[in-house]
């Protein structure tokens, strides 16, 4: 090991060091934190889960009055009322990404945190799919992810595949049966989009050995699966699903019944193959250690899942535990998340610093039809009227230190590009554009947050021995505070894990 091991523990496996907070000193302190990280009463969504479950109920009561009163009002206030229901979801989300950076910067529990992030992108969701998604997906990270991903690997695949977020946004609520009465009478069919996700992201892996008939016969086994709009919860629909025994991966599931337990039992079994084994090990290890991560490591972690059934924890265990994982640091890239997260969190930055910054007026600009129909109004641009804003129809400002600069530098916060979520590979984010954002963040950041701070206290506070002696030569020549505390955020070490 090149560096202590608090110091690889902090950076390569944690979320940075915060001045006044012990990091961890043995792997055992490591893995405790995922159980403190199960403890740990979450701040997003915002208020917490019970809250954001509360506000989809809420907002379902508010859109069937809005719909009921709809029938006898004119055109123009029809308008007018969308423009409110739709402005209220924006700032829900805002409120709740804003307090998603809180949950990171201030839990102490870094390991648990990382993990989090690494598992909401395995099984991306997107905030943009429709309206309501908005307020689903935060939900989804806090009760279909963080509460198994120190289980088995099984109950974390049929919780988050399971979830209404993910059933809207790779379409199961669109696939029906061919020959069921729902599909008949509504002449739909099939919607491949999450038995091909199942398998080539979620559990096997891409050149893992399964067929388009493997694809095609997943999206026939999970038909059935939708979601209740009056409540926002999954539910099974028999009528909506395909009869009839079908062939996945090499086993049988259904026959003349179809029942929700030939889904669960179907993910139950690939997530049990060797191929999930492999390719979820060596995900992780690329996530932590390296783009091309130690054969040995990955062994070691396919190993410890497969002597354990699938948990979790061991396989982290046996990851941590291993000598290799320990060498060679800076092989990894921050990405965009997690750099300005460490940089925060090096800043003693404080909840006043991450909140939202009040409303501002917005000029409505053209509203794109999402697949269900709603507008997702993604282009509401900042007005200049000095008008008494409305707020109910004024959008909160994103705070330029977290929502506003995650998005800028490239990985807008539950909003991956596709369901293969946000590349963690090293060239993706250390290159000209992305550095040259990461650099005005610095600034940015220096400026606001850090006072009268010594530069050079600050670097050794910050990166401990992983500090090369040439970028303690450049920030100790630093011509201010201000620039020096840049520096050492836009140094190379700070950049990488």
């Amino acid at each position: 090991m090149s560096l202590t091991f608090s110091t690889m523990a902090a950076l390569r496996f944690g979320t940075g060091f915060r001045p006044g907070e012990i990091p961890p000193d043995s792997v055992e302190e490591m893995l405790g934190q995922l159980d403190a990280g199960q403890r740990e009463t979450l701040v997003f969504p915002d208020g917490g889960l019970a809250a954001g479950r509360e506000r989809i109920s809420d907002t379902l009561s508010g859109l069937a009055e809005l719909t009921l009163a709809g029938k006898d009002l004119d055109a123009v206030t029809k308008r007018a009322d969308r423009i409110r229901y739709l402005s209220g979801l924006n700032n829900l989300l805002t409120k709740d990404e804003h307090a998603r950076f809180m949950q990171a910067v201030f839990s102490p529990n870094g390991f648990n945190e990382r993990l989090a992030s690494f598992w909401l992108n395995q099984f991306s969701v997107s905030t943009r799919k429709e309206g309501f998604m908005r307020l689903l997906v935060p939900v989804y990270e806090a009760e279909a992810i963080r509460p198994h991903m120190a289980g088995r690997f099984a109950d974390l695949v049929k919780a988050a595949v399971l979830h209404p977020a993910m059933l809207i946004y790779l379409d199961q609520v669109k696939s029906f049966g061919p020959t069921s009465p729902q599909g008949i009478k509504r002449k739909a069919g099939l919607n491949e989009n999450l038995g091909r996700e199942l398998l080539e992201l979620h559990t096997l892996g891409a050149g893992s050995g399964y067929t388009q008939a493997d694809v095609r016969n997943a999206a026939y086994v999970l038909t059935g699966m939708t979601v209740d709009r009056n409540t926002y919860r999954s539910r099974y629909a028999v009528n909506m699903a395909e009869q009839g025994a079908r062939d996945v991966f090499g086993k049988t599931y259904g026959g003349k019944v179809r029942e929700q337990g030939d889904i669960v039992a179907m993910i139950e079994d690939l997530a049990a193959t060797p191929e999930t084994r492999s390719h979820i090990c060596r995900k992780i290890a690329h996530h932590f250690l390296s783009d091309t991560p130690p054969p040995e490591v990955v062994e070691a972690m396919t190993v410890a899942w497969k002597h354990n059934d699938g948990e979790l924890t061991a396989v982290y265990a046996a990851m941590l535990r291993h000598p290799r994982s320990w060498e060679e640091e800076g092989q990894k890239a921050k990405l965009p998340f997690d750099y300005i997260v460490s940089g925060l969190r090096a800043l003693s930055a404080e909840e006043k610093d991450m909140r939202d910054l009040g409303f501002a007026p917005v000029k409505q600009a053209r509203a794109e039809p999402a697949p269900n129909g709603e507008s997702m109004m993604p282009a509401m641009a900042l007005d200049t009227d000095s008008r008494p804003l409305d707020p109910a129809t004024s959008r909160l400002r994103p705070n330029p230190l977290t929502v506003s600069a995650v998005a800028r530098l490239g990985q807008p916060l539950w909003r991956p590009s596709s369901p293969a979520g946000f590349d963690d590979g090293f060239s993706t984010w250390i290159a000209g554009g992305p550095l040259a954002d990461r650099i005005a963040w610095a600034r940015l950041a220096a400026a606001k947050l850090g006072g009268n701070r010594d530069p050079r206290a600050f670097l050794q506070e910050t990166l401990r021995d992983a500090a090369r002696q040439d970028t303690i030569d450049i920030v100790s020549k630093a011509p201010n505070r201000q620039m020096g505390l840049a520096l050492v955020l836009a140094s190379p070490e700070f950049n990488r894990r």
